[in-house]
């Protein structure tokens, strides 16, 4: 690769938010190229492996036909975790068919970087980007080695850890309380043991969230997803949680793979992949400024991540955030002028968008997952009342007097009543 030449636009990472941003500028004849530190597209991500599919069926239509769509979500579960124990909310329907896919993020994202080499875009992997070219307060390029590649416009598209976004003065450090740790296992069987253990129809699939024993009772939660003939399961634990309870990430998800409720669900499955993260978990508060002259932010990179605790959003906000970068480069381009006076209009079109209004509507969620009780107190009352509950014998006994004597030293009537209300009010 020529490296002194010009691009109307450099994007630093292979991931949904860069590959969004160079299929829309490639579609539009921008010369852009595309940069990914692992050595093939897709090697360096960690997902849990389910896409909501809206923004995708706008941006490339007849997607579902092309893309690497392993099962549609059908089943819906939310489970509550004791040491031993399970309790689970279950919704299985067809409401929610084609509305989100299971896939291996790593094929996605080969798949999206096809679509981008097809419309015109240049993709190169094994390039790891260390540093801008800035002249004066402007971006004008990056470094790699010891090559210098100029653009009218760089899009930071690198992901959870902001080295360049640092460097341009958007953002600082993540605090501990704003990220998570994030732990995956792959396990392989067989097709139809999975439609037999899920009971599900070909082609569908179940996304199954954990609370409670999963993050050793601090602040995170596990994941299950079906794909076609693999099974993804993982741990994902705040930071500051982690490092207060003395969590090693490393241990967790081992235990969380041989609690009862899980071991069975996996039983004769073989581990093909194994793999960690860190996800933004702040929501709107971890949003920084995502403009400056010269250069965009995108995706994880701009902590556009909606953990909802029954649901988590990611991949379709990363790919939207590209898409709507491209516009506003376009929009430059056609004025001439790349200044952030222009740029801002980045962050104008995201807060139209379906990025910020979710972002926006659920603003009061990470204060609301940074209540331990949901992740400790409830998860261990729920399993034990149902365990009494459903033990029948000469002295059965009633949900009320249950709820009062396991509720006794823990919480309170009035607090448990605000808790609901506020899961209600902001959930």
């Amino acid at each position: 690769m020529e490296m002194e030449e010009k691009f109307d636009a450099i994007i630093v990472g292979a991931g949904a938010s860069g590959l969004g941003a160079a299929y829309s500028l490639a579609k539009s004849g921008f010369n852009v190229v595309v940069l990914e530190r692992g050595q093939r597209i897709g090697a360096k991500n960690v997902y849990g492996g389910r896409i909501y599919s809206h923004v995708f069926e706008k941006e490339i239509p007849g997607f579902k036909e092309d893309a690497p769509v392993e099962r549609w979500v059908t089943g819906e579960r939310l489970t509550f975790l004791d040491d031993s124990s399970a309790a689970t909310l279950e919704l299985s329907s067809d409401f929610s068919s084609e509305n989100s896919f299971i896939t291996t993020l790593s094929k996605f994202n080969e798949w999206l970087g096809k679509k981008v080499e097809e419309t015109g875009g240049l993709v190169i992997s094994g390039i790891k980007v260390d540093d801008l070219i800035i002249e004066g307060s402007t971006v004008k390029g990056i470094v790699a080695g010891e090559e210098r590649l100029f653009a009218d416009v760089v899009i930071d598209a690198e992901g959870v850890n902001p080295i360049l976004a640092k460097k341009a003065g958007l953002r600082g450090d993540w605090n501990p309380h704003e990220v998570a740790v994030g732990v995956k296992e792959v396990i392989k069987l067989p097709e139809s043991v999975i439609e037999d253990r899920f009971n599900l129809n070909h082609g569908e699939g179940a996304a199954n969230l954990f609370l409670g024993y999963a993050s050793r009772y601090g602040f995170g939660g596990g994941f299950l997803y079906t794909a076609k003939d693999t099974i993804s399961i993982g741990v994902v634990v705040r930071v500051d949680s982690a490092i207060a309870n003395r969590i090693s990430v490393y241990d967790i998800v081992e235990d969380f793979r041989l609690h009862p409720y899980i071991s069975k669900l996996i039983k004769d499955g073989s581990p093909i992949e194994y793999s960690a993260h860190l996800v933004p978990e702040a929501g709107i508060h971890g949003v920084p400024k995502l403009y400056g002259n010269g250069i965009l932010l995108t995706g994880d990179a701009a902590g556009f991540v909606l953990n909802r605790g029954f649901t988590v959003r990611g991949v379709d906000f990363a790919f939207l955030s590209g898409v709507i970068a491209a516009e506003t480069i376009r929009k430059a381009h056609e004025e001439g002028d790349f200044s952030a006076s222009t740029l801002s209009h980045y962050e104008q079109r995201l807060k139209e968008s379906v990025v910020f209004r979710e972002l926006e509507n659920f603003r009061k969620v990470p204060n609301l997952l940074s209540n331990l009780r949901f992740f400790e107190t409830y998860p261990k009352l729920l399993c034990e009342i149902l365990k009494d509950a459903y033990t029948v014998g000469e002295d059965s006994k009633k949900i009320y007097p249950l709820l009062k004597n396991k509720m006794r030293d823990r919480v309170s009537m009035i607090t448990l009543i605000r808790d609901i209300i506020s899961v209600v009010r902001n959930l």
